[in-house]
């Protein structure tokens, strides 16, 4: 019980710090070109996120 707990303690705390420091993360991932086209490419392939982009791109035309 003791080791479940310290594991659910490390996965919160790890959690809590990518949350909080999110928008810093992303701004240094696409600073840099490789890991950008990358993003780019990873959020491509959710259809979600494509037809959302798609549709404001084409919006007006």
């Amino acid at each position: 019980m003791r080791q479940f707990f310290r594991w659910v303690m490390i996965i919160s705390s790890v959690v809590a710090t990518v949350y909080k420091y999110r928008y810093k993360a992303l701004d240094f991932v696409t600073k840099i070109p490789f890991l950008r086209k990358l993003l780019v490419r990873l959020s491509m392939n959710i259809p979600w996120v494509r037809q959302k982009f798609l549709s404001q791109m084409f919006r007006g035309l």
